[in-house]
């Protein structure tokens, strides 16, 4: 931006504290000495949406690899192209030797109610108490 196109806002100073006007909306927001010009966060939300579409805006950055969670993690994982990695860095020598690695799902947790965990809680609590009295 130019020097000439620059123009300062309106501003005032309030128990020592600058507020000085948005560039698109003119609502006073609080600044620090020296700022010239600001565009508060509502303007510069709506001009970004205004610029890209909701899908778009919200679209993922990384495309995904269609590897599961963790593979690089793995001592060994044989992706579906027969890609080999140990411990996540590929091994070019040893691709399309060995047969693509079976992942299982994840085993859900059942979810406990309220009574069942007070259930829970009371049996470990009773333990306790036991191992207390037999210390005394």
């Amino acid at each position: 931006m130019s020097k000439e196109n620059e123009k300062e806002m309106m501003s005032f100073i309030e128990d020592g504290q600058r507020w000085l006007q948005c560039k698109s909306c003119y609502e006073y927001k609080k600044v620090e000495e020296g700022t010239k010009a600001i565009t508060c966060a509502k303007c510069t939300m709506i001009n970004t949406l205004k610029l890209k579409p909701m899908d778009e805006f919200f679209k993922s950055i990384k495309p995904k690899t269609g590897r599961p969670a963790g593979w690089h993690f793995m001592n060994e994982f044989v992706d579906k192209d027969g890609n080999v990695f140990h411990k996540g860095k590929e091994q070019p020598k040893l691709k399309g030797t060995l047969k693509p690695t079976k992942v299982k799902p994840r085993k859900k947790k059942k979810k406990l109610s309220e009574d069942e965990k007070l259930k829970r809680d009371l049996k470990s609590w009773k333990k306790r108490k036991k191992l207390r009295r037999g210390k005394k």
